[in-house]
């Protein structure tokens, strides 16, 4: 499932203060990267502007500069540049955004809705590798006459 970030607005940063601040832009990616580790799906994310330092996303993390369109812009435009936006979860804080991204056929949440679904994932991906015996293949082989060669 392909998951759209509104960058800015989740950092709460302009691009002009990212720029200045680029720690607070970076522990984000490493917080997503964190969660699409733990929840899967494919991440990109939206900044405004344009990448002035060349930042090297996290691994499964993609980052899309939005210039000359604003962040929000870029993704709703987008949205309607693709045949299936109703895949697309994109996550905001700005109920705006969320509203167009709706109207463009896709699916939103806010940061605490994709916060809490991305820790459900973990928990149940925790419990069923919990669950997992290892298999002992010689055990098996035993058991269905099969000899080693």
């Amino acid at each position: 499932m392909p998951y759209w970030f509104d960058g800015n607005n989740l950092t709460g940063q302009s691009a002009a203060v990212s720029n200045l601040q680029p720690q607070v832009r970076i522990k984000f990616l490493s917080v997503l990267s964190a969660y699409r580790k733990a929840g899967g799906g494919r991440f990109l994310v939206y900044f405004d502007g344009d990448d002035t330092e060349h930042t090297m996303p996290p691994t499964g993390i993609r980052i899309r500069y939005s210039a000359p369109l604003s962040a929000d812009d870029a993704i709703v435009h987008r949205l309607r540049e693709i045949n299936r936006p109703g895949e697309v979860i994109v996550v905001t804080n700005d109920q705006e955004l969320r509203n167009r991204c709706r109207n463009s056929g896709a699916q939103v949440l806010d940061w605490h809705q994709f916060s809490l679904k991305m820790k459900s994932r973990k928990i149940s991906r925790d419990r069923n590798k919990d669950s997992e015996q290892p298999v002992d293949v010689d055990d098996w082989m035993n058991y269905f006459g099969i000899k080693k060669e």
